[in-house]
């Protein structure tokens, strides 16, 4: 699956959980928790050791904060060891993330980003620090409680997941262990004709159908 499919497929998913009046809305809310949170004198809590790091050359169209939230979600969410699967660090998970998302428009990017700062964020309510710092199983339990949450708690899960589960396949190296050998359409010659087009109504006049 290639990234700019893939980035389709982001922007659909965002947009079918995440309408624009409640994303303003939901932003505005998030904006008012981070205000609250420092102005409740807990702004230390909000920072991370993971803010020290230094960011690979590579990036570039991720922010530092997106580059070690995905980066975390990829040792949270392809936990491989003990199996014969490949190592997600001898994968370019995040710089496969990273390319996808050039591929969306700015303003589902934008809204995006700001949905991305929201989840590494908010668990600071619950468990004293960032996403980014949480245990692996307290990771992974956040992932499972908010893929059964609200709307926009289920959106925000579900768009991670897939970035990072189709970043991590799309590398051939991660096909032999499972015995896959390659998408059909690349073996086969197939061209990509892109997205089929909605069925179309009839246009016959209602009077006459009755009739």
């Amino acid at each position: 699956m290639n990234s700019q499919f893939q980035a389709r497929q982001i922007k659909q998913i965002w947009q079918r959980g995440v309408a624009r009046r409640q994303f303003l809305k939901w932003g505005l809310g998030g904006v008012a928790a981070a205000t609250a949170i420092a102005a409740g004198g807990f702004a230390l809590l909000r920072r991370s050791p993971h803010d020290e790091l230094p960011t690979p050359d590579w990036v570039t169209g991720l922010s530092a904060a997106e580059y070690h939230l995905f980066d975390r979600a990829r040792v949270v969410l392809l936990p491989v060891e003990g199996t014969p699967l490949v190592d997600s660090e001898a994968v370019p998970v995040v710089a496969n993330v990273q390319t996808t998302l050039s591929y969306l428009d700015p303003a589902t990017r934008k809204e995006l980003g700001a949905g991305l700062s929201l989840f590494d964020n908010v668990v600071v309510f619950s468990h004293g620090c960032r996403f980014v710092d949480l245990e692996d199983a307290q990771a992974r339990a956040l992932f499972d409680r908010w893929g059964e949450g609200s709307v926009l708690q289920r959106t925000l899960t579900t768009v991670i997941k897939q970035l990072v589960y189709s970043a991590y396949w799309q590398e051939p190296v991660t096909w032999p262990p499972t015995e896959f050998d390659g998408p059909v359409s690349e073996k086969w010659g197939l061209e990509y004709l892109g997205n089929a087009p909605m069925p179309q109504q009839p246009t016959i006049d209602v009077e006459q159908e009755q009739a």
